[in-house]
């Protein structure tokens, strides 16, 4: 059975990388980076809050559900993902959400909530070996960036789509970014040993590396109105000024 040393490990290791993120895609978008910040506190905490609540009851549902041979364990995974974006869409388009531009960042604050305690719990699931062999360690480390960085990918896009008033389009973005995520990251979540796991985790972890960075680049900036897109430039380019 997992120790309590292995459920803070396992909290440690799905919670940092998410955090991360969160505070790497929000930094430029809150003081000081500008006058007065470009989204509201409480949302975000709110969507972190709730994410975090509904990856735990994603990871208990994948876990509960059958797994007999590849072709059901294709079926658990690709259900779960879906799931879980379609929860996305329903959270992002309530009435309070629907065509603001900051819900691109509350996108991302679920999508990190989300992926926390979902990295978290499979962890501990797997958690006998975690203390005592390095290289399960360093996998598992692996594992939850790549599942961060995916759902604040996925996250951001439905946030984006919300906000656009272009909801489904967004959302079969967000799928396809999702599938072809875990196509890479199947061979970790079959349990095949290593180094095959972390190869899968590495690739997964590129792949939703370049989705984050169009998300970063060119996502958040773009999700702000034109007079707010101008502030944040000139706010950017006076710091660059006041470095020099």
């Amino acid at each position: 059975m997992p120790s309590q040393v292995d459920f803070f490990v396992s909290m440690a290791l799905g919670v940092a990388p998410a955090l991360a993120l969160l505070w790497l895609s929000l930094r430029r978008f809150d003081r000081p980076k500008v006058d007065f910040t470009l989204f509201d506190d409480r949302r975000v905490f709110g969507s972190l809050a709730v994410g975090m609540i509904f990856g735990v009851l994603a990871s208990v549902l994948s876990l509960a559900l059958p797994r007999r041979d590849f072709a059901s364990s294709l079926l658990v995974v690709g259900g779960v993902f879906l799931v879980e974006e379609l929860f996305k869409v329903v959270y992002l388009n309530r009435k309070g959400y629907r065509g603001r531009s900051d819900t691109t960042f509350y996108g991302v604050a679920l999508g990190a909530g989300a992926a926390s305690t979902a990295a978290a719990a499979t962890i501990y699931w797997s958690a006998e070996q975690i203390l005592t062999v390095p290289e399960f360690l360093a996998t598992f480390a692996i594992f939850s960036v790549s599942l961060s960085l995916v759902n604040v990918d996925t996250g951001a896009l439905i946030g984006f789509g919300a906000a656009q008033g272009d909801l489904w389009r967004a959302l079969g973005r967000a799928v396809a970014v999702r599938y072809a995520h875990a196509a890479f990251l199947f061979p970790f979540l079959l349990g095949v040993p290593n180094p095959w796991s972390a190869v899968s985790g590495l690739t997964s972890t590129g792949f939703a590396l370049v989705v984050f960075l169009y998300v970063y680049g060119e996502l958040l900036p773009n999700s702000l109105p034109e007079d707010l897109r101008r502030r944040a430039r000139r706010e950017r380019r006076r710091a660059q000024t006041a470095k020099e």
